[in-house]
């Protein structure tokens, strides 16, 4: 909690870089939604009357041909006005209705409504191309030796290998590598490895030891941050060093090197580190943790676990099929968190709206353009999955309307489509509400924020 109101409402106010690098996020996110109901509009002979970003009161605008290009004061959103649509003057010369949207075949209109949702998905995989193909800082799951004689050996493992996927899944960091592995003592296992910038598939299969399984890879074991005043820091361990060995076993994952620390409080351990290529020797001495109540105390260095980290780049086709499944992922991810919370089983306070974005689009541009870019792009598959929901006023909304009409022959009468709108709008302003609150619960400390 905060101890003064003057700190809980200040914590309620974006930074600078936040409120910008926000502003970029979703006036990009807007503008690809809108371009593409504009583009296939346009392909599909409709003409356009507006186009803006940002809804209310125009701001600037210039008209070039049919349509009026336009940036409006309320920036959460944007449409765009196509002929026929809305109008307060229904009456059409033969002409117009040949460029109306209304008067269009059934397909025209869904692909219309189709390609807003459709172009956010396609900005997703661009931004990741992009990513991949120029290079990017990426968290990678490095094998840093392989035991002799070991079920990894005879697979074929490497040092310096890179693990990609294990079972399909993509893996990150090596103690996802490690846990695997360990929860599938005797059964066979696929890996995707990177080695020399080529992708090798192999298959292993885990030693049973005492029900764990064991491959004999071993990880890099590094140091991503040491506490002040800790047994490590007054030893001089630094962050980014890699520890090799501990009282001269090797030790391959961060469980292994904290599971030996765990069981010696006060007793000096030997540390073999390994530092930009010189190794060294240092002895630490545990402390005892500060136990929870009811916990047992157990011993501690004073060090947090980090990870390996490259500028990793791909060639033009291979950026293109990983864009794909890093945007496949995103959107499958997306829609089982949707199907999870309207399930009751996920935790509704997670959900957050425009100062959430505005917090979490400053954090993630001070983390770097990587971290950045790619905050937009699931930003981006978020905003289509959820147009496409089945709610009037969102493009789903429109599509079951089309839906309703390709089975009864004919569209729904103005009435019935003017209260489903209204059901629509209200479902939206709720929402808005509930995100609103959450973001404000969340700014003063009564929600956790994310981590």
């Amino acid at each position: 909690m905060h101890n003064t109101l003057l700190e809980a409402v200040s914590g309620m106010f974006p930074t600078v870089l936040g409120f910008a690098a926000a502003v970029v996020a979703l006036g990009l996110l807007i503008f690809a939604h809108e371009m593409g109901h504009f583009l296939v509009a346009k392909l599909s002979g409709v003409s356009v009357l507006k186009f803006s970003l940002g809804f209310g009161k125009k701001l600037v605008g210039w008209k070039i041909g049919e349509t009026e290009y336009m940036i409006s004061v309320f920036p959460l959103g944007g449409y765009v006005k196509m002929l026929g649509e809305d109008e307060e003057n229904p009456e059409l010369t033969p002409e117009e209705k040949e460029h109306s949207f209304t008067e269009q075949p059934l397909w025209k209109r869904a692909a219309i409504i189709f390609a807003g949702p459709f172009f956010n998905i396609l900005l997703a995989i661009l931004l990741c191309y992009i990513l991949f193909l120029t290079g990017f800082p990426t968290v990678i799951a490095k094998v840093a030796d392989v035991v002799k004689g070991s079920p990894a050996q005879a697979a074929g493992f490497k040092p310096g290998d890179v693990i990609e996927k294990v079972n399909g899944d993509y893996v990150d960091v090596w103690e996802e590598v490690s846990e695997y592995i360990k929860a599938h003592p005797g059964r066979e296992i696929a890996f995707s490895v990177r080695r020399d910038g080529r992708i090798l598939d192999m298959k292993a299969i885990p030693a049973d030891v005492n029900g764990k399984g064991d491959m004999g890879l071993m990880g890099s074991v590094i140091v991503g941050a040491v506490l002040a005043h800790s047994p490590a820091d007054m030893a001089g361990i630094k962050t980014k060093d890699r520890i090799v060995a501990v009282n001269g076993h090797p030790v391959g994952s961060w469980m292994a090197m904290a599971d030996m620390v765990r069981v010696n409080p006060g007793r000096p351990m030997n540390f073999i580190i390994d530092r930009s290529g010189k190794l060294f020797s240092v002895n630490i001495t545990p402390t005892l943790s500060k136990a929870k109540p009811g916990k047992k105390p157990y011993g501690v260095i004073g060090v947090e676990m980090g990870s390996n980290e490259v500028n990793m780049s791909y060639g033009p086709v291979e950026s293109l099929k990983l864009a794909y499944e890093r945007t496949y992922m995103m959107t499958s991810l997306t829609v089982q968190f949707i199907a999870r919370l309207i399930g009751g089983r996920e935790d509704a306070s997670q959900v957050g709206g425009p100062i959430a974005i505005v917090q979490l689009s400053g954090r993630q541009a001070r983390q770097g353009i990587g971290d950045y870019i790619i905050f937009i792009a699931l930003l981006s598959v978020n905003l289509g999955v959820i147009n496409l929901f089945p709610v009037p006023i969102l493009d789903g909304g429109h599509l079951m309307f089309l839906g309703i009409e390709a089975i009864q022959g004919k569209p729904l009468s103005m009435r019935k489509r003017e209260i489903a709108q209204q059901i629509g709008l209200f479902m939206l302003i709720a929402l808005m509400v509930f995100v609103f609150y959450n973001d404000i619960m969340r700014s003063l400390g009564y929600l956790p924020m994310w981590k």
